[in-house]
């Protein structure tokens, strides 16, 4: 309750002086990426079509923190987790290292793709001991297009649409060979960097500024098709992302929003992994909602500065709400850095 009321209170100070004006008058203002407001908050992907003919690099780190194990609204203790499954998960940390580049073709269409790394670790309760495992390779690649709709006076809305290359690994394995078990033993499904199957992504985001901050709001889709070689095919995925920044100075914002996130359960299974061996191994049934607030801070170095076009974020993640169909690890809370270069 505490955490909640602290973030609550944290987005109104930031919201607040979106309703500011210059103390000249209502003034008509016109929407410009010359600002650090002009990115949304680093967990929001693809929030801003590029000027024409403006490339831009970037690399992304994630950290989630993970902690016990939800069911429904609740957390279920460990003895009760243990009384249903053979194993129970204690935390898992997700990293991610993400590389991201774009394009303006043109004034209106642009260009993007991203590519990651992920290392993936967990401690479980299993056989009256505490396992350690760890899960690396390549995720999946994600290429998109945005295409403006709007880019009048301080609004702009642009819509995209994106393929999903099956790059990452969809199914991992133990390290057994410290317990000289000789026994191949597959991870489960939240210990995978990859779905293995072809995808699709649809969403549409918008934006407003004022003088001294902005708001916006991005809705995505991304639909999977298809079996992997591991016999299943990762449920449909939604995300909605609001939030609203305000400009310390020219080159410094801070932002606050609501992230919420809805997953189908997966379709098929692996017949490698015994369902009532670890929560995540039930694909069936591991459907859910998450609600979170990220809380950032934007730094673009000034035009004129050697460094002039970069642009570093920080993000802070922390999570509200968890509505699971079935037992599932809970997020706890995550920390992001980013960097970016346009010319």
């Amino acid at each position: 309750m505490v955490r909640r009321s602290l973030i609550a209170a944290a987005l109104f100070a930031v919201a607040a002086p979106l309703t500011a004006q210059s103390q000249a008058g209502p003034v008509e203002w016109e929407w410009t990426s010359d600002r650090p407001d002009a990115n949304a908050p680093q967990g929001v992907y693809a929030s801003r079509a590029l000027e024409a003919s403006e490339i831009e690099i970037g690399y992304r780190f994630y950290q989630s923190n993970w902690q016990g194990v939800y069911f429904g609204t609740d957390s279920l203790g460990l003895a009760t987790t243990l009384q249903l499954y053979n194993d129970a998960p204690l935390q898992r940390a997700d990293i991610r290292h993400q590389v991201r580049v774009g394009w303006g073709l043109s004034e209106n269409l642009t260009l993007m793709a991203r590519g990651e790394f992920a290392i993936i670790e967990r401690e479980t309760v299993a056989n009256n001991g505490i396992l350690r495992n760890t899960s690396s390779g390549l995720g999946d690649v994600e290429l998109d297009a945005l295409y403006n709709v709007y880019t009048g006076g301080a609004y702009r809305l642009h819509v995209m649409g994106g393929a999903i290359l099956p790059t990452g690994r969809n199914r991992t394995y133990a390290d057994t060979t410290r317990a000289r078990t000789g026994v191949t033993v597959t991870l489960p499904y939240d210990m995978r960097p990859g779905g293995g199957t072809f995808g699709g992504v649809l969403g549409m985001t918008g934006s407003a500024q004022n003088e001294v901050a902005s708001v916006g709001a991005q809705f995505r889709l991304r639909g999977n098709f298809g079996t992997n070689g591991a016999g299943y095919r990762l449920g449909n995925q939604y995300e909605a992302n609001g939030w609203a920044a305000y400009n310390v100075t020219s080159n410094i914002s801070v932002s606050g929003g609501i992230r919420w996130e809805d997953w189908s359960h997966i379709e098929g299974s692996d017949p490698t992994l015994n369902p009532g061996g670890d929560p995540h191994n039930m694909g069936a049934l591991m459907a859910g909602q998450r609600a979170s607030m990220p809380l950032g801070v934007n730094f673009r170095l000034p035009s004129g500065s050697k460094l002039g076009g970069h642009l570093l974020t920080i993000e802070s993640v922390y999570a509200l709400h968890h509505d699971y169909e079935s037992p599932q690890m809970g997020m706890d809370w995550g920390l992001n850095f980013g960097w970016t270069m346009a010319f």
